[in-house]
C-alpha cells in the first residue's frame, strides 16, 4: 500500500469517527452501534500502529478519547457563582417577599418570579464566545472553579457552537449536570461502579482526568442561569432562558412564571407529589424575581442573591440505634455532642453520625446511647434526631454527663452569657482547638490546599511535624520523612508542596478568615483587611503599641460588630498569634484585595447617609454607592468625604456643615445614579 493511499485511508476512517461523535455528542442521534464505533476506532489505531511514520501527525487519542490530565486547572469565574438561601415554609417565603419589598423601598407594587426544580446534580459554569464553547468549569468555592471543558464536550446536552446567527460575545450558561435515576441504575448495575446515589455519580463522572470515562457516562445537563451576558434583549429570566432553548441549550420543562406566594406554595405541593414523575432527582424548587432590572439593584449579600430563593422539599427520615455519644471540641473550643449510629441508609446516603447540636437539645429530648432514634436528613446537611423512639420492653441507660472539664485537656467548661454552647477554657493549650484550626486553615473555604484534608493533619499533627499555621507552609523541611510514611510518596509529596507554593499568593481577608478566629467569619474577615490600604499598613496596626487604637479603628467599620471587634484584639493580645501571623506575612505573598467596581465619581470615597430617603431604601442606597467603590459609613467624622440626605437629616447634616463636609441632596444623589 502506497503513502497516499494509507493518508487517504486514515483520512476518511478519521472523518467518520468524527461525524459519529457529533452524532453521539451533541445530536443526540446515533447512526451506528457502539460496537461499529469501536470497529472504526480500532481500524485507525491498527492502521497507525503499521504505519507510525506516514501516520504520525494523527493522534488518535486527541482526536477520540485523550489522555489523562495530570490534574485539573483552576479557573476564576468571571462572575461569582452565588449560593441560595434556603426556604422550608411559607413564613420563609413571606420573609423573603418582605426583605424584597424593603429593600427596594416599598417601590415596587408586585412581584413576579420565576420557578424552576432545584436538581441535585453538581453546578458547572460554560462561558461561550461569539457562540462557540470555550470553558467548562465546575462551581468550586464559588470564585475558583476546576476546568473540565474537554470532559462536558462529551455531554450530548451541551452544544459547543449555539444556535444563533447573533450571539453574545460573551456569555457565561449556569447550570447542572445530573444522571437520571434509570440511568444511574444501569451504570451499577452493568459496571464495576458502586455510587452511593445519581448526585455523586454525576460528580464523580464529570471530575475525571480520562475524559473517556466521562464520555462513557450518562451525563446530562439543564441550564438554570446565567453571569456575564454582553448584551441582552430581554428584560426577565423567564425570556431569557427561553432564548437559551432556542440556541440549543436545555432548560427545565417545568420552567414557570408565579405572581404571588400562594402560588408558589400551590406549585410547590405539586410538585412535591409528583417529584417521582421527573426522572431525575430534585431536592426542592427555586424561585427568582423575574425581573433583571429588580435582580441587578437587589445585589446580593454574602454569598446569596437577594432576589433568588430555594424552596426545599422536606426531609428524608429514618430509624436507627444510638451505638455510642461522643464529644468534639471545635476550633473555638465548642462543645458537640455528636451521636454514633447503626449506620442506615437515608435518601441513597449511608449515614453513621448525627449532629446533636448541644448539650441542652440532648436533655430537651432525653437522649441516651442505646436509643432507638427518627433521624432526619435534607439535602447535604449533617442529619439530626428528631425524637426518641420508646420502647417500653427495654431498659434504658443512664443520661448522658454534661462534661465540667475538656475531655481533650482537662481544662475548665465555660458557659458564656446568652449562649446555649459550652466551651473549653483551655485555648492555645488545648490540643484539640489546635488540630481543629489547623484543619481549617487548609480547608476549603480557607487556603484550599489539595492534597491536606483532615486525616493528613491529624497525621501529622500527632508525629509533630506540624503545630502551627506557619509549619504547614513550610512543610516542605520534612520531604523525607513524610515520603516514607504510609500512602505517600514523591507524587503525592510534589503534588501538596505544588498547591502550597500556590497558595501562598493569598488576599489579606482570606488569612485572616484561615485563622480560624471565634467571629470572624468571611464577612468579617473582608470588613477587617478592606480597611488597610497595603500589607505595610496592616504591619504597622498589628504592633502593640497600636493595640487599643487598632480596637478604636476596628470600632468605626461599618458593619463589623464589637463581639467580632473584641474577638480579634484578644487573639491578637496573645503573643504567640501576634508572632505567628507576623510569620506567615513574612513567608507568604499577601496581597490586598481590589475589587474591581465601575469608577465614578464617588468611587474611593467615604460616604454617610441620613434621613429618610424617597426614591429607595436606605438599604439599597447603601448597597448601590459600594458597587459604585465607596464606603459607606454610619457616623460622621472628620474622614466621611460625602453625607447625603433625605427628609429629615437631623443632627448630622449640622455636623457636616460645620466641618465642611460635602454635602448631597437625595435629588442630587439619583442624578448621579442616571450619571453613571
Amino acid at each position: 500500500m502506497n503513502t497516499k493511499k494509507i493518508k487517504l485511508d486514515a483520512d476518511s476512517i478519521l472523518k467518520q469517527i468524527n461525524y459519529h461523535n457529533n452524532l453521539y455528542y451533541n445530536l443526540d442521534s446515533p447512526e451506528i452501534s457502539d460496537a461499529k464505533y469501536d470497529e472504526l476506532v480500532s481500524k485507525l489505531r491498527v492502521l497507525k500502529e503499521k504505519n507510525p511514520e506516514i501516520l504520525k501527525n494523527i493522534d488518535i487519542l486527541t482526536k477520540i478519547g485523550g489522555e489523562p490530565s495530570a490534574q485539573f486547572t483552576k479557573f476564576t469565574h468571571p462572575t461569582r457563582m452565588l449560593s441560595l438561601d434556603n426556604a422550608m415554609d411559607e413564613d420563609d417565603l413571606e420573609n423573603f417577599e418582605k426583605k424584597v419589598f424593603n429593600f427596594l423601598g416599598n417601590k415596587i407594587s408586585n412581584l413576579e418570579y420565576s420557578v424552576e426544580p432545584k436538581i441535585d446534580g453538581i453546578s458547572l459554569n460554560l462561558i461561550y464566545e461569539n457562540g462557540h464553547l470555550v470553558e467548562g468549569v465546575t462551581r468550586g468555592n464559588g470564585e475558583v472553579g476546576e476546568v473540565v471543558t474537554e470532559n462536558i464536550k462529551t455531554i450530548k446536552e451541551i452544544p459547543k457552537k449555539l444556535n444563533t446567527k447573533n450571539p453574545p460575545n460573551k456569555i457565561e450558561i449556569r447550570g447542572e449536570v445530573f444522571m437520571t435515576r434509570k440511568d444511574f441504575n444501569l451504570l451499577n448495575k452493568n459496571s464495576n461502579t458502586n455510587f452511593a446515589n445519581p448526585r455523586n455519580a454525576a460528580a464523580g463522572s464529570l471530575r475525571q482526568l480520562d475524559k473517556k470515562i466521562t464520555a462513557s457516562r450518562p451525563l446530562k445537563f439543564i441550564a438554570h442561569g446565567f453571569g456575564i451576558i454582553d448584551k441582552n434583549s430581554n428584560d426577565t429570566y423567564y425570556n431569557t432562558l427561553l432564548d437559551f432553548k432556542k440556541w440549543g441549550i436545555p432548560i427545565s420543562p417545568k420552567l414557570n412564571i408565579l405572581k404571588s406566594i400562594s402560588e408558589m406554595i400551590k406549585f410547590h405541593e405539586d410538585i412535591f407529589k409528583n417529584r417521582n414523575d421527573i426522572p431525575y432527582d430534585i431536592d426542592g424548587l427555586v424561585y427568582k424575581v423575574n425581573n433583571l432590572e429588580l435582580q441587578t439593584r437587589l445585589g446580593f449579600v454574602g454569598k446569596s442573591p437577594r432576589w433568588a430563593i430555594a424552596h426545599k422539599f422536606a426531609a428524608e427520615t429514618a430509624v436507627t440505634e444510638i451505638e455510642k455519644i461522643d464529644i468534639q471540641v471545635g476550633r473555638t473550643g465548642a462543645l458537640t455532642p455528636v451521636a454514633r449510629l447503626k449506620p442506615i441508609n437515608v435518601g441513597g446516603v449511608l449515614v453513621a453520625n448525627a449532629t446533636l447540636h448541644n448539650f441542652e437539645e440532648l436533655e430537651k429530648k432525653d437522649i441516651r446511647e442505646g436509643d432507638r432514634v427518627l433521624i432526619e436528613r435534607a439535602g447535604d446537611v449533617i442529619p439530626y434526631i428528631i425524637e426518641v423512639i420508646q420502647d417500653k420492653n427495654k431498659k434504658r441507660k443512664s443520661k448522658f454527663k454534661v462534661p465540667t472539664n475538656c475531655p481533650e485537656c482537662n481544662s475548665i467548661i465555660i458557659k458564656e452569657k446568652d449562649e446555649v454552647v459550652i466551651r473549653c477554657s483551655g485555648d492555645l493549650k488545648c490540643s484539640a482547638q489546635e488540630v481543629e484550626r489547623l484543619k481549617h486553615f487548609v480547608s476549603k473555604t480557607a487556603l484550599d490546599i489539595d492534597g491536606l484534608g483532615e486525616k493528613q493533619i491529624d497525621l501529622f499533627y500527632q508525629i509533630k511535624l506540624i503545630k502551627s499555621f506557619s509549619d504547614i507552609i513550610k512543610i516542605k523541611n520534612y520531604k523525607n520523612k513524610i515520603i516514607d510514611l504510609e500512602g505517600w510518596g514523591d507524587l503525592s509529596y510534589n503534588n501538596v508542596i505544588k498547591s502550597i507554593e500556590l497558595k501562598k499568593n493569598i488576599y489579606l481577608s482570606k488569612l485572616i478568615y484561615a485563622l480560624g478566629i471565634r467571629h470572624i467569619g468571611e464577612k468579617n474577615a473582608k470588613l477587617i483587611a478592606g480597611n488597610f490600604p497595603s500589607i505595610d499598613d496592616f504591619k504597622e496596626w498589628l504592633s502593640e503599641s497600636k493595640r487599643e487604637a487598632l480596637k478604636s479603628k476596628l470600632n468605626e467599620i461599618d458593619g463589623l460588630g464589637p463581639k467580632a471587634v473584641e474577638s480579634f484584639a484578644n487573639y491578637l493580645a496573645h503573643k504567640s498569634n501576634f508572632d505567628e501571623i507576623t510569620e506567615l506575612l513574612k513567608i507568604c505573598n499577601v496581597s490586598i484585595e481590589t475589587i474591581n467596581v465601575k469608577q465614578t465619581k464617588i468611587s474611593n470615597k467615604t460616604i454617610l447617609f441620613t434621613g429618610s430617603l424617597n426614591t429607595m431604601s436606605r438599604a439599597e442606597a447603601k448597597a448601590t454607592a459600594e458597587r459604585m467603590g465607596a464606603k459607606v459609613v454610619s457616623s460622621i467624622s472628620k474622614s466621611t468625604d460625602i453625607l447625603i440626605y433625605g427628609d429629615k437629616p437631623g443632627s448630622k447634616l449640622s455636623k457636616a456643615i460645620e466641618l465642611k463636609i460635602k454635602t448631597m441632596t437625595e435629588d442630587e444623589w439619583t442624578t448621579l445614579l442616571k450619571e453613571s
